[in-house]
This record gives C-alpha cells, structure tokens and sequence, in this order.
C-alpha cells in the first residue's frame, strides 16, 4: 500500500473506527477519558441519529438507566442508557447545534457541541470518573488488581466496534480491519494465538498506528497474542489488494466469533458490494465522497466473510501494452540514433534536462496537492485553481519536450547526411 492510500485509508478510519481508534493506546487499553464527550461522525447511523454512552471510568462499567439530555434543536430531549449504557436520539434535525449532558453521581458530564450532520449519524461518550477516586487519573494495577491477576482460561470475541473498510487507491482496493477485541471477564484471559490469514492476492500488510502492541504482521498473517485485559483491546491492519476486471471478491476467515458485521466501502462509480451475511445496507454521502454502508448479524468463528464487489472502475491492459510496446520501439531506436550519430546525442541536453527537471517539481506538487485534498487540508476552490495551474503547466513543459525532441531528430538527420 503506497503513502497516498495509507494516509487517506487514515482519514477514512477516523469516520468509523471506534471511540478514537485513530488514537493511540495507553499500554493494552484505550483511555476513555480522552474521548469523552468528543463527537464522532459514523455514516453506518441512520440520518438524524445521536447515541451517547455512558460509562464510569472504563469501557466494561457502563452507567445503566441513566438519563441523558440533548440540548438545542427545536426542544432539549431526554433518553435512558440501556444495559450497556447506551442512549439513542433518532429523528435530529440536520444542521442542529446540539450538546449531549447527564449528571452522574452529582457529576455533570457535557460533550463538546456540534452540528447535526446531514447523512449518517453521531455517537459520542460520557465517562464519569470512577467512584474510588472522583478526582484523579485511576491508579495502575496493583497486585491484588483484576488486571494484574494471573491470566485464567477463557476466550474473546470481536466486539460491536468491529469495522470492515474499503476504499479505492492508486494501486488497487485498499482494505482497513477495525478489530476490538473483547474479553469480558474480570481478570486477563489467555488464549492462543488469534490469527487472521488475509487473502493470497494482499500485498503490503500492516498493522497501523494505535493497535495494541499484542498484535503483528508477518507477510499477510495478522497475530494477535494474549494475555487479553478485562475489556477491549484495539488493533488496526490494511492491506491492499490488486484487480484486473470489474469484479472482485474478498474472503476472510474469522478466528472469533464476530458480534455482528459493519462495512463501510467507499462507492466509485458503478460499484456495488454485496454480502451473504450483510442483508442491510444503504448509499450516504461523507466527506464529500459517496460511501455503502452495511450491517448484519453474528458471525460465529471458523466462518469466511465474504464481500463481492461489482462495477469496479478499471481500465483495459490493451492501452498499456502497446503503449509499454512503444516504448521499447523508442528506446531501440534511441540506442541506433546514438549508435549511428554519437555527436547528436548531446543537442539539445541542457534544454531537456532542465524541462525534465521542472516536470519533476510540477508532479512533486501535484501529488501533494493531491494528498492535501484527500486530507481535506486545502479550501476546494483553492484546490481546484491550484491544479488548474499545475496541469496547464505540465502540459506546456511536455510540448516543450516534443519541442526539443523534434529538434534532436532534425540535428541527427543531418548529422547522418553529413556522414
């Protein structure tokens, strides 16, 4: 997976991962106090939809029963956290200026204030300190802790957080794994080894930035080793994979048992995703792209996923085989040009050396041009001027290439009548 596609697939988690999966971890876990009260888009939410959890201190205490308040809007709302402390607002206005609050234990919890989006939804979380110590960071695990207690039989399951990303790159289908591994258990579980063996055609296997130490890639095989921790442990893998027709299937063996499936595929053109076990799914627009998002059930370990793509953009080999058979006629010819008139070779160098070297700045800023609007760090109209500007240019040093091209042929034809 080349840089471009990585820092974009980057961007695109940050839409769906979950609660701050593009943070980094602190040791196996999460720190949910860092995420509190921050929003977070997800196209996966039905339009109109906020949900706010509660939590007191750590993923695995959710508050239950608890009241919730969504200001702003036509009128504040009320709703109750269920069993895992989660609240649900449906129906928003789009464009609303909103603020999630619930007052826990005498505490007031607020979020950060934002607008209802168009398409898709908001989740965001509200984490109450814990009720050993209201004011200050939880101490690290002592001997006698959950967490530090010897790591007992168990198992662990790939919790609802779980996502399954694709997006279109320059080298082919850039493929993101969101995986939250869940144990939940009180003390540390010890398992083998969950292994993800990733499809035969995946090249350039990672894993990224913010996934637990546990995990490791070793060609395309994910390992993530135990102990697990009470709660979730968060890894992040990519890969891309390349296709020639406008088809393509993606298989992947699941090690656990999923909770339930989420997809998120960014649609280019024509393109459609199906899935056995995906039965729902919808178009939305974000970040100025279009994306299909899909949900389905359960998954037990031991089953394959499978995705199939349709109508995916793709362009005849024909072009660049003769164009790749162009090339080695021009090079054939270039090597009996200078075979036959060696003094030739030197018109004109200084004149193509130097448009060749400002064809290389213009594609430099192209390219990062180019980066900068997939990261959505440069105003579109600036964009669109910029490129405009950059593209005329290339076009003008190109027909000065065949300029200067045209020029060495005329000088070597003399050259050869001379001799």
């Amino acid at each position: 997976m080349n840089r471009q596609g990585l820092r974009a697939g980057i961007v695109l988690l940050a839409l769906v991962a979950v609660g701050g999966g593009a943070a980094r971890l602190s040791a196996q876990m999460p720190d949910p106090r860092q995420m509190s009260g921050i929003p977070r888009p997800d196209p996966a939410l039905a339009a109109g939809t906020v949900t706010v959890r509660v939590i007191r201190g750590t993923f695995t205490d959710p508050v239950v029963s608890q009241t919730v308040e969504l200001l702003g809007g036509a009128a504040p709302r009320q709703a109750s956290t269920d069993e895992a402390g989660r609240a649900e607002f449906t129906g928003v206005t789009s464009g609303a200026r909103l603020k999630a609050v619930a007052t826990v234990a005498g505490e007031r919890l607020e979020s950060q204030e934002f607008a209802a989006p168009a398409s898709g939804g908001i989740r965001l979380m509200l984490v109450a300190a814990t009720a050993a110590d209201p004011t200050a960071a939880p101490a690290a695990p002592s001997a006698a802790s959950p967490a530090a207690a010897p790591a007992q039989p168990g198992s662990i399951v790939l919790g609802e957080e779980s996502r399954f990303v694709f997006e279109m790159g320059d080298d082919g289908l850039n493929v993101f794994y969101v995986l939250q591994l869940v144990n939940a258990a009180s003390t540390p579980v010890q398992t083998g080894p969950i292994i993800f063996e990733l499809p035969v055609a995946a090249s350039g296997a990672a894993v990224l930035d913010g996934s637990s130490p546990q995990a490791s890639m070793n060609g395309r095989v994910l390992t993530i080793t135990g102990p697990f921790a009470p709660g979730a442990t968060l890894v992040q893998a990519a890969y891309t994979l390349r296709f020639k027709g406008s088809t393509l299937l993606v298989e992947q063996k699941l090690p656990a048992r999923l909770m339930h499936v989420a997809v998120v595929a960014q649609k280019v053109g024509d393109l459609q995703l199906s899935s056995p076990q995906m039965p729902e799914q919808r178009t939305m627009p974000a970040s100025g792209n279009l994306y299909i998002a899909g949900r389905g059930g359960p998954v037990e370990a031991g089953q394959t996923l499978q995705f199939s793509f349709s109508g995916m953009p793709h362009q005849p080999t024909w072009p660049r085989d003769i164009a790749l058979g162009l090339a080695l006629l021009i090079l054939a010819g270039g090597a009996y040009s200078a075979f036959r008139a060696p003094a030739a070779t030197t018109i004109g160098n200084d004149g193509r050396r130097e448009l060749e070297g400002r064809r290389d700045k213009l594609f430099d800023e192209l390219t990062a041009l180019e980066v900068r609007h997939r990261d959505q760090t440069i105003d579109r109209d600036d964009y669109a001027a910029r490129r405009r500007e950059l593209v005329t240019a290339l076009e003008q040093v190109y027909v000065a290439l065949d300029r200067v091209a045209n020029r060495v042929e005329d000088d070597e034809a003399a050259v050869g009548l001379a001799s």
